[in-house]
């Protein structure tokens, strides 16, 4: 191939399995087994590609699948051995694997004398799996290897059979090197341009079957290229996903609550607001906020701006918490009420709200805001309130990431695990996904999902071993695996949402973590 394929960077990003949103590779499957091969051209790549299809993996020989050969014999764990000696110049760049359609062609070529037209039926055979059509094939190619006396009728009967067998698994090389070219090119940009390629998936996240799923993997993954994500504020905020200072940025766009015209009207308010108090929104004081940008946009519009903590870096900080409450207290007050408030407020330039209300509380008689005893009796509680709620208005970590769960469709500011004391950890998710290898490895980690199987070959044939994917505050880690009798032990606290310490091994040539202790925090 062309040695335009040549970028240690691109060919190390597979290596580390790093490939979501690269072409073809971007499942937990893709990113595992790309991690197993470490391709570094694109020969290899087209290979990947091709045997992590369901066939190939399912395709069982002396007790390993054909993709776990390709893999074994790449990397001089398993020798590559050939059928026929006279296979040697087809199938050495697949380490002896039949991996595509094409090469049996090439097999029937030279062994049985096919011309082209007839290995293209041979190719048709097995793509389209007829078995009548196998069998007419095969009489031809057991006819053609006696004529050509490569092999005798016995080796012609063997390679054949592996030929038929190849039918559950072997892909078109040409499909699959285009594929490749493609796959190459998307983690190109991934390695050279990340913050431009997450943000560009993160842009059509939309387009997904489930776009928060995808958005949650998406900014798990861009951690491993030290960018992190930020829900938008007054200071940096657009419509749709942003990059600013290698931070990833939410849009307005991009909450729950806001994604339509909703969301096109807190855009106008802000510039309405700005408009009429002569000065950027960031220079704005809480009080302006609650006064003249509060009544322009829905109650469900401010709540999801309050909840995600876009008011959290305007001159006097809040807690989001803080924010919702005071909102709730703000809205009862009476059209009236509001109307002398903002009015008031030139004058007056309230530095917090109690002083607003303090203000407001006295009937117009008596020189505040209200029209009769009874509103200045609720006005009054309503201080009693703001200065002694009846419960603590601090952001606790776990409202924190129900709420950017609740607008965002997962926790952008913290993790799960991050509610917990993980002192107890050693390592973290990101060092597994970056090689680290050995026993008495410790991570604390949120379980994100538990796919369980049962066994079916093997003494524990029928017991029910699971594969986990957990994350920390450094990334998402899909390679955890757990077997029937560590399962049994800890089922009582193995599922999903729990944060545990998992404590295992790593082994040399492998990618997951084998857990053989688990702990509750």
């Amino acid at each position: 191939m062309s040695n335009e394929y040549n970028d240690d960077k691109t060919w190390e990003l597979f290596s580390e399995g790093k490939t979501k949103g690269v072409f073809q590779l971007e499942s937990n499957l893709g990113k595992s087994w790309s991690k197993k091969l470490a391709p570094h051209n694109i020969e290899e790549l087209s290979a990947l590609i091709a045997i992590i299809r369901p066939g190939c993996l399912k395709a069982f020989v002396d007790g390993k699948s054909m993709t776990q050969h390709f893999i074994d014999r790449k990397h001089g764990r398993e020798d590559v051995t050939y059928l026929h000696e006279s296979l040697e110049e087809i199938l050495a760049q697949t380490y002896g694997v039949l991996v595509y359609q094409e090469q049996s062609m090439r097999i029937a070529q030279k062994v049985a004398g096919f011309n082209l037209e007839e290995a293209d039926e041979l190719r048709k055979a097995i793509g389209k799996k007829k078995a009548d059509l196998m069998a007419q094939v095969k009489k031809k190619f057991i006819a053609g290897a006696k004529k050509v006396k490569i092999v005798n009728k016995d080796e012609a009967e063997e390679i054949f059979g592996w030929i038929q067998a190849s039918s559950r698994y072997a892909f078109n090389k040409s499909h699959s090197i285009s594929y490749a070219v493609c796959s190459y090119w998307s983690a190109y940009q991934k390695a050279h341009n990340p913050e431009q390629f997450f943000l560009s998936y993160l842009y059509y996240a939309n387009e997904k079957q489930d776009p928060h799923q995808e958005v949650y993997e998406l900014l798990s993954e861009a951690k491993l290229f030290d960018i992190q994500a930020r829900t938008p504020s007054l200071k940096n905020f657009e419509m749709k996903f942003n990059v600013k200072k290698h931070k990833l940025y939410f849009g307005l766009k991009d909450i729950k609550s806001l994604t339509g015209k909703t969301g096109d009207k807190v855009a106008e308010s802000i510039k309405e607001v700005e408009s009429e108090l002569k000065k950027p929104m960031t220079k704005f004081t809480w009080v302006e906020i609650l006064l003249f940008f509060a009544p322009k946009i829905s109650s469900t519009a401010f709540k999801a701006l309050a909840s995600i903590g876009f008011f959290r870096d305007f001159n006097g900080s809040i807690s989001r918490n803080s924010a919702l409450y005071e909102y709730d207290i703000y809205r009862t007050l009476t059209k009236a009420e509001h109307t002398w408030t903002e009015k008031n407020y030139v004058n007056k330039k309230w530095e917090d709200f109690i002083s607003c209300l303090k203000d407001l509380a006295p009937t117009k008689k008596e020189g505040g805001g209200t029209h009769k005893a009874d509103r200045k009796q609720i006005i009054e509680n309503e201080i009693q309130l703001l200065l002694d709620p009846p419960y603590d208005l601090k952001d606790d970590p776990n409202w924190i990431i129900e709420q950017e769960s609740r607008f965002l469709g997962c926790p952008v500011s913290l993790t799960r695990v991050e509610a917990s004391d993980t002192s107890a950890a050693n390592t973290t998710c990101k060092d597994i996904i970056n090689g680290k290898k050995g026993k008495g490895l410790c991570v604390v980690g949120n379980v994100q999902r538990i796919a369980d199987y049962a066994i079916t070959k093997g003494d524990s044939k029928g017991k029910i071993m699971s594969f986990l994917t957990i994350e920390d505050d450094t990334c998402v880690l899909d390679s955890v695996i757990i077997f029937p009798k560590i399962k049994q032990k800890y089922k009582y606290i193995l599922y999903e949402g729990n944060n545990l310490i998992f404590c295992g091994s790593v082994a040399q040539h492998e990618t997951s973590l084998i857990v053989d202790k688990i702990h509750e925090i």
